[in-house]
C-alpha cells in the first residue's frame, strides 16, 4: 500500500486524476469501477477541466458504479443524478460505456446481471474509492461485507445525512462487493476531513477487521491511497 499525505482537498483531487490519467495513456480501453460522494466532488471536477483541455481522453474506458440507492433513477438523490451532474459524458466518458445498478430492478437478478457484466468486461484496471467515517467502502457497510454484488440497507443516519424523504426509508442500496475489488488490477482510494481519520488508522494500522471494511483490502498488491493532512489524523507519513 502506498499512502500520500497532500496539504488540502484539492491537492488529492490533482492527485487522484493524475493517476487516472497516467492509467488513461498506459491502457487504451481501461475498465474503472466509480465513485460518488462529497470527496469525489472535486475529483470529478478536476476531471472535467483535462477532459475540456485535452489532456484527458476516456473515450474509450469502461465504467462501473461501486453502487447505487434504491431510488427512481430521476431522484436528486440517486447516484445516477450525481453521475450525469458530475461525471460520465461530463469527463469525456461515453453514457453507452457506462454502467450503473438499477435500483428499481428486482435486487437478485439485477446483482446477478452486475456482476456478470464486470466479469464479462475483464474485471478493473482501476477501482477508484472513497471510505466512509465507519470504515465502509462502496455500501460494503461494518460487519456486513460481502463478496458479491448484494443488497444492503442503509443505518437511518445515512439516510438523514443524504436528505432522503422519510417514505423512501428504510432506505436500501445495491452494492459491489468486495470481491471484484480484491481482484482488481489497481485501487486508488482518496479520503479528506477529520472525520475519516479513524477508518485510515484501521486501514493502515488495525488488524483485518470485517468491522472495518476497508481493512479488508489492505494486503493489496497495487493499492494507492491519497490523504489529505486531517484524514490522515495529522501524520504527514
Amino acid at each position: 500500500m502506498r499512502i500520500r499525505v497532500l496539504d488540502s482537498p484539492p491537492a488529492v483531487a490533482r492527485a487522484g486524476a493524475d493517476v487516472l490519467a497516467r492509467l488513461a495513456v498506459r491502457i487504451e480501453s481501461p475498465v474503472l469501477a466509480l465513485p460518488t460522494g462529497r470527496t469525489m466532488v472535486p475529483w470529478y471536477a478536476e476531471l472535467q477541466r483535462r477532459a475540456r483541455r485535452g489532456e484527458l481522453d476516456l473515450s474509450r474506458a469502461r465504467a462501473f458504479n461501486l453502487d447505487e440507492l434504491v431510488l427512481p433513477r430521476d431522484h436528486p438523490m440517486s447516484f445516477y443524478s450525481y453521475m450525469e451532474d458530475h461525471a460520465w459524458e461530463k469527463i469525456g466518458l461515453p453514457k453507452d460505456r457506462c454502467d450503473i445498478l438499477e435500483g428499481s430492478a428486482d435486487p437478485a437478478a439485477e446483482c446477478l446481471r452486475y456482476d456478470r457484466a464486470i466479469a464479462a468486461a475483464g474485471g478493473f484496471d482501476l477501482a477508484i474509492l472513497g471510505v466512509g467515517a465507519d470504515g465502509h467502502v462502496a455500501y460494503n457497510l461494518s460487519g456486513l461485507a460481502e463478496e458479491a454484488t448484494h443488497e444492503t440497507t442503509l443505518p437511518t443516519r445515512v439516510a438523514e445525512s443524504l436528505g432522503i424523504e422519510a417514505r423512501w426509508l428504510p432506505l436500501r442500496a445495491l452494492t459491489m462487493g468486495l470481491g471484484p475489488l480484491r481482484h482488481a488490477r489497481g485501487l486508488l482510494l482518496m479520503a479528506t476531513g477529520r472525520s475519516k481519520s479513524r477508518a485510515i488508522e484501521a486501514l493502515r494500522e488495525g488488524p483485518r477487521d470485517p468491522r472495518w471494511p476497508c481493512s479488508l483490502l489492505r494486503e493489496h498488491p497495487n493499492f494507492d491511497v491519497l490523504l489529505d493532512r486531517e484524514a490522515a489524523g495529522g501524520n504527514s507519513s
